[in-house]
């Protein structure tokens, strides 16, 4: 009887995930509450970098969070709360967020890039997001200062010399 009991509630409410371990696979996870199933699709790499991609030309503007302008932060938390996930607003913070990823050659679309303000600097400063991965080689997007939203390889000088780390934040 207990057991049953159990069972029932869990039933009501319970969780249940398909995931497929790829930036481009949707996880989708069924939600059921009070014997009403609900399914939700969880953002992808893809999703993500085709919402940021939208968003190529929109001006840089300090402390911004929207298509009227954008610093890095603002732009990679909106593009994030369009697809109904939560980033923190500072790029700093970002980089606590998610899972870290140890090599270049793991990265995957939609995971969130870092860099320095300076060469000898390893304080976080700047923050993007994967468009493509080409080996140790990425694409990123991101609010630059001189050129707004815009893409950027991580093999230019200025970047590869500044690079901090990553993380996956979907899935997590």
């Amino acid at each position: 009887m207990h057991i049953a009991k159990l069972l029932r509630a869990t039933l009501l409410v319970g969780v249940m995930f398909f995931c497929i371990a790829s930036a481009s696979l949707p996880c989708v996870a069924q939600v059921v509450n009070a014997g009403k199933t609900e399914t939700k699709v969880q953002p992808t790499g893809e999703t993500v970098v085709k919402t940021a991609l939208q968003y190529l030309g929109a001006r840089y503007r300090r402390g911004a969070s929207s298509p009227k302008g954008f610093d890095c932060s603002g732009f990679t938390s909106y593009v994030y709360k369009k697809l109904n996930l939560s980033l923190t607003r500072s790029s700093r913070q970002q980089y606590t967020q998610g899972v870290a990823i140890k090599k270049k050659s793991e990265l995957e679309k939609g995971d969130l890039v870092f860099f320095g303000g300076s060469r000898r600097s390893r304080s976080v400063s700047h923050v993007g997001i994967v468009t493509e991965v080409d080996g140790n080689t990425f694409k990123f997007v991101h609010a630059s200062t001189s050129r707004g939203v815009k893409v950027d390889v991580s093999t230019d000088p200025y970047y590869s010399r500044r690079y901090i780390g990553a993380r996956r934040v979907l899935g997590d």
